[in-house]
C-alpha cells in the first residue's frame, strides 16, 4: 500500500465541508510528520502511528486510514533518517520516540482543533511497537488504546498497572511471527495480571509484517478494542 502525496485531496467533499486529505505537518525539532485529515466537520479521535526500522510514515498513514475507514485523524511519525543509500527512517531509542510523539501530537492538535482530546489510539509496528511499549503509559490519558504489531518487548505487571492507572483501557497485540507470538503470550499474561484487558492475535506463518493476514486480524479485533467508546462509532 502506498501513501498519498501531501496536500492531495483523497475524497471530494460537499461545498463547505472539510475535504479528506493527507498533509505534511511541521514538528519542531523533528522531521515533518504526515497527518491524514478526515472529511467533514465533526470532532474525530486521533491515531498516532509509529513505523518499524527502515520504514516511513506514508505506508503507516495509508494502513491506518484504511483500517479506520477515514473516520479518524491519523498522525504518522517519521523518525530519524537512516542515512547512506537507505531512504528509510528509524527511532534512536524509546526516549527519542517519546519526544517525537509528544511534539507531533502538540503540532497536530494545534493545527486541527477537531481532534478529540481523549479516545486516542497508539499504533506501533516492529520498532514502533517495541519502543512504544515502555512509553505508552505516559500517554494513556489521551491514548487509552494501544495496538502493538510485531513488537518484541514484553509488558510487565508494573507497566500494565501504570498504563491502567493513567487511563489506559485496552491493548491489542498482533503477530505474524513466532518470536512476536512468544513475547505476546508473556505480555498477555502480565497485562491481565495488571488488570488491563488484552487480546492477542496471531496469524501463523504470516511473518514479520503488518499486512496480509496480520492486517486482517487487526481489522477483526478493532471493534473489541474500541467497544463502548462513542467517539469511535
Amino acid at each position: 500500500m502506498g501513501g498519498a502525496s501531501p496536500e492531495v485531496p483523497l475524497v471530494v467533499a460537499p461545498a463547505g465541508m472539510t475535504v479528506a486529505r493527507l498533509r505534511s505537518l511541521e514538528v519542531p525539532g523533528f522531521e515533518p510528520a504526515l497527518l491524514f485529515i478526515p472529511g467533514g466537520d465533526e470532532p474525530r479521535p486521533l491515531v498516532v502511528a509509529a513505523h518499524g526500522a527502515g520504514g516511513g510514515p506514508e505506508w503507516e498513514c495509508d494502513y491506518w486510514r484504511r483500517l479506520t475507514e477515514e473516520r479518524a485523524f491519523v498522525l504518522c511519525l517519521k523518525g530519524t533518517p537512516l542515512g547512506g543509500s537507505n531512504a528509510g527512517y528509524y527511532y534512536r531509542d524509546h526516549r527519542a520516540l517519546d519526544r517525537e510523539f509528544s511534539a507531533a501530537e502538540r503540532a497536530a492538535r494545534s493545527a486541527e482543533p477537531r481532534i478529540i482530546v481523549g479516545s486516542g489510539l497508539y499504533a506501533g509496528f516492529s520498532q514502533g511497537a517495541t519502543m512504544g511499549t515502555p512509553i505508552i503509559a505516559e500517554h494513556a490519558a489521551a491514548f487509552p488504546y494501544a495496538v502493538m504489531i510485531e513488537g518484541f518487548m514484553a509488558w510487565n505487571v508494573p507497566g500494565a498497572r501504570r498504563f491502567l492507572t493513567a487511563g489506559g483501557r485496552r491493548v491489542l497485540i498482533a503477530c505474524g511471527s513466532k518470536e512476536c507470538a512468544s513475547k505476546g503470550k508473556t505480555s498477555e499474561q502480565w497485562l491481565r495480571a495488571g488488570g488491563v484487558p488484552v487480546r492477542l492475535e496471531h496469524a501463523p506463518g504470516a511473518g514479520h509484517t503488518p499486512a496480509g493476514a496480520v492486517m486482517d486480524r487487526v481489522e477483526a479485533a478493532l471493534p473489541w478494542l474500541l467497544e463502548g467508546d462513542p467517539n469511535w462509532k
